[in-house]
């Protein structure tokens, strides 16, 4: 066998493995989708993929409305309510922060980002009990604004992406602020100009860390939500789930299959600067 032929063969069984390994990965999603359209009684005795009879009572059912004055579409209104704007007030105070300690000498620096980056190794359970004293005295909970879910990430409290900014920002060389200094840019000039355009990929990331995340967080909303009426997605699956109707199968996926679209999409949009973000990440300045 010539060179030519070995390599042609070796790559048709490298795509072959592949396409399998991937096949087995999105196989539970490709189910979960086809399990929307078979009856509850067929979702665990056929386990393939094409119903065997094909029903549209999974999504008829799932736009009823459960735990009051709350249906799919408001929950979901209610969730991204809050996430986009979690969105955009990390990328802001993640930025900041990460400018600050990527880029000036300042007193008890060191000791600062210590601290910051011992906050990642400390669990979210041991914060909810303080956290909760906190917002309740100050009368966040059950705020029309989900102000204990917004306001702190106005305080960069998501260490992880801080780090990961510090860390791409080594990347960017520092020749291009100075030349803005001579230029006669000011610091945020500099961050805004110069800084955010070269770490557009990990902002991004960033971003879709937190969209999806937000989106799927549960206990925030069930510490903080109390009226059933600004529950949002996570929360109104739950419900769908409860006592008398925890059985309908078909409807409850397709309650969870209607509250991860929007997430896919803007995964699926934002994948080329995500992976851009990624790769960039593994190289070191």
């Amino acid at each position: 066998m010539t060179l030519g032929k070995k390599k042609t063969a070796a790559n048709v069984i490298r795509y072959v493995v592949l396409i399998l390994v991937g096949f087995i990965m999105v196989y539970p999603l490709l189910w979960m989708i086809s399990a929307t359209f078979k009856d509850n009684s067929e979702i665990f005795t056929n386990m393939g993929l094409i119903p065997r009879t094909f029903s549209l009572n999974g999504y008829m059912n799932a736009f009823n409305d459960y735990g009051g004055n709350i249906n799919i579409w408001q929950a979901m209104l209610n969730t991204y309510s809050y996430v986009i704007p979690k969105v955009l007030f990390t990328i802001v105070s993640t930025t900041i922060t990460a400018y600050g300690f990527g880029r000036f000498e300042f007193v008890g620096k060191k000791f600062l980002f210590a601290v910051l980056m011992g906050t990642l190794f400390l669990p979210q359970v041991v914060l909810n009990v303080p956290q909760f004293i906190l917002y309740n005295n100050l009368g966040w909970v059950d705020s029309h604004f989900y102000l204990p879910l917004i306001v702190p990430t106005l305080f960069a409290i998501d260490t992880y992406f801080v780090f990961m900014l510090i860390q791409f920002l080594r990347n960017v060389p520092k020749e291009l602020e100075e030349a803005a200094k001579i230029d006669g840019c000011n610091v945020f000039q500099i961050l805004f100009k110069i800084i955010c355009p070269m770490l557009k990929p990990a902002i991004v990331s960033c971003a879709l860390f937190q969209f999806m995340w937000s989106s799927n967080d549960f206990m925030g909303p069930l510490l903080y939500v109390k009226t059933p009426a600004r529950y949002p997605a996570a929360i109104f699956v739950k419900l769908s789930m409860d006592a008398d109707t925890g059985f309908e199968w078909n409807r409850v996926l397709a309650v969870s299959l209607i509250s991860i679209v929007p997430s896919l999409l803007v995964f699926f949009f934002a994948q080329d600067s995500f992976i851009d973000g990624i790769a960039a990440g593994s190289v070191k300045g």
